[in-house]
């Protein structure tokens, strides 16, 4: 097999066939706050050599949807989706939506024949992310994006694939907590990432590892601080050398042939000489929503989640907010319990937020989710409560609804028996790199 790289986490695995992963060709994700870096190498020509395209999860920067709208309408007709099968329908009708014609839905780790020769499987992590297996000619590569997984996850897959060639991985910071002091905090989640790296590489039993899914710039005026400790391709190389463990780094536009000794100082060089550029990158400065809208775009998630989730729990769990609003010079409170939002000027923030990503955050299901990716929030105190907030939020992302009416559908019975492991996987990793 081939791999060939093209941006961020977008590969194209080719065997008797090609699968895209999670096309991301340009524009921004997440409220705008990350731009691709470097710049994808994608030539037209490799429209008609794909046959498949897998979606990872619905993160924006792996279900890029200005990038998938602007996709040929021949070639969208053409190519079949492969998606993780869940609890939501949520994905399918907007694959539908966006012109795909042909989805098909992949099994918790199970196989699918794709042709005589290839299959895929795979493996889904937490309540959201998804790994891919492609087996073809006695090969196997596994695509994790970003999953968290651990050596329990690791042995299942290995069970399941026997043998795990090539691995994908995650390389550097996909987000922050806000923590006040990120110079204590942020080169150890460095760490953490890189250490996560070689375990996962480790416990897969991997013939060798590549870097992806990394491949972006934070690139919002308030979350370009989150540059200065992201790592570089040669600082996964320098750990994979002293632990004496194989990576192939590939640039934007390199292939990697499975079964072969790969030489990166080319694409390590290159790299070295993009980040010495960077100060030459751009960044965004958000604009200002007025306090009403932010108001009103609250009152409307509340009134979801009460309809969703026991107010009782609700109380007993998320207590009030309190936040302040620099770019307004307003401080405010708010309780997803009671459903109040009001303003307190004197009131000891819990967080500070401008009045954009705060508004996006209130505006959709996954809007508080992209405010931890995006890195564009202070925490100042009361983390805690701030982190049963995140998930919750993220429950609600995921259309994993407690009220019992829609607990127990035995559509999300099913989901809760087979990601459970994966699950609280994710959230024990999540409560780490929070701290």
């Amino acid at each position: 097999m081939e791999i060939r790289l093209i941006s961020h986490a977008s590969v194209i695995i080719k065997s008797d066939i090609s699968i895209w992963t999670d096309p991301w060709l340009h524009g921004k994700a997440f409220n705008d706050s990350w731009s691709l870096s470097p710049l994808p190498a994608f030539d037209e020509a490799l429209y008609d050599e794909i046959d498949y395209i897998f979606i990872s999860h619905e993160h924006p920067d792996h279900f890029h949807v200005q990038t998938l709208r602007s996709l040929p309408d021949s070639f969208k007709k053409r190519v079949t989706v492969l998606y993780q099968k869940n609890n939501s329908e949520k994905m399918l009708k907007a694959f539908k939506r966006l012109g795909f014609s042909k989805v098909v839905s992949l099994p918790h780790r199970d196989t699918v024949d794709l042709t005589e020769r290839t299959k895929v499987y795979c493996y889904q992590a937490g309540t959201m992310d998804s790994a891919l297996g492609v087996i073809s000619g006695g090969k196997v590569v596994f695509n994790m994006n970003d999953c968290e997984v651990n050596t329990g996850d690791c042995q299942r897959v290995l069970n399941d694939l026997e043998k795990i060639n090539v691995v994908l991985n995650q390389f550097s910071i996909a987000g922050y907590s806000g923590f006040q002091d990120y110079e204590n905090h942020l080169p150890q989640q460095s760490l953490n990432i890189l250490e996560k790296m070689m375990a996962n590489h480790i416990d897969l039993q991997a013939d060798l590892t590549i870097p992806f899914a990394s491949f972006i710039y934070f690139s919002s005026e308030d979350n370009r601080y989150i540059n200065d400790y992201s790592n570089k391709p040669q600082d996964v190389a320098d750990y994979f050398a002293g632990k004496n463990q194989k990576l192939a780094v590939l640039y934007p536009g390199e292939t990697y042939r499975t079964g072969t000794e790969h030489d990166s100082t080319d694409a390590l060089a290159r790299f070295r000489r993009f980040y010495d550029s960077m100060e030459n990158l751009t960044y965004d400065t958000s604009e200002k929503i007025p306090l009403a809208e932010i108001a009103a775009a609250f009152d409307k998630l509340v009134r979801h989640l009460h309809e969703k989730y026991p107010v009782s729990l609700l109380r007993l769990l998320l207590k009030p907010v309190t936040v302040r609003i620099p770019d307004l010079d307003r401080t405010v409170v708010f309780s997803v319990a009671s459903g109040e939002f009001r303003e307190e000027p004197e009131a000891a923030p819990d967080l500070v937020i401008k009045s954009q990503p705060l508004h996006f955050g209130f505006s959709y299901p996954y809007g508080i989710q992209t405010l931890g990716v995006s890195a564009r929030y202070t925490l100042i105190k009361n983390f805690p409560n701030w982190r049963k907030h995140r998930i919750f939020f993220s429950l609600n992302n995921a259309e994993l609804y407690l009220r019992p009416k829609f607990l127990f559908a035995p559509h999300n019975l099913n989901f809760f028996r087979e990601r459970l492991p994966g699950a609280w996987n994710q959230f024990l990793y999540r409560l780490k790199v929070m701290r």
